[in-house]
């Protein structure tokens, strides 16, 4: 029994070494850069009128996203995300619009464009969201997401062989 316990708490601190050695990885290979290095400009918007049915159909099948910026053409009020979706019984989506569903920019969800890159992972890794949105001045300035941040973490590995 002394034997199976020591092993399970060897595969512990072994998983927990590596974790922290993978965390010092990204945090080396993220040091120095901001959010607008790795940001997406002109991210696709939703506007206030948009039915439910119209942004699942539209915009989340077809784009495979699960949270979109929604403005009103110029300002940014909020986002909308597939959570706020599953709140709505699907035979209200026809009747239901983005108005009515969509959550204020938070601290989980919008991050400005000079916040340090590892501060957004954290935000990433904190909120469950992958996408961000991207503010600069007040403004909406684009989106960044996990993917393309890893994409270039990828590529700064097989560059610099950290």
């Amino acid at each position: 029994m002394e034997g199976m316990w020591q092993a399970l708490i060897g595969m512990f601190i072994k998983g927990a070494s590596s974790g922290s050695y993978q965390q010092l990885m990204l945090k080396e290979a993220f040091r120095g850069e901001q959010v607008r290095d790795f940001m997406k400009h002109s991210p696709l918007t939703i506007t206030p009128d948009t039915t439910v049915s119209q942004l699942v159909t539209d915009y989340i099948y077809k784009h495979h996203y699960k949270m979109f910026p929604v403005t009103d053409g110029s300002e940014l009020l909020g986002c909308v995300s597939t959570s706020d979706i599953k709140k709505i019984p699907r035979e209200e989506w026809n009747e239901k619009t983005v108005a009515e569903i969509y959550s204020p920019c938070s601290e989980n969800n919008t991050v400005t464009a000079d916040t340090d890159a590892t501060q957004a992972l954290t935000i990433m890794n904190r909120s469950g969201n992958s996408r961000l949105i991207v503010t600069e001045n007040g403004q909406l300035a684009g989106i960044i997401t996990l993917k393309d941040m890893l994409d270039f973490f990828s590529l700064k590995i097989d560059l610099e062989g950290e």
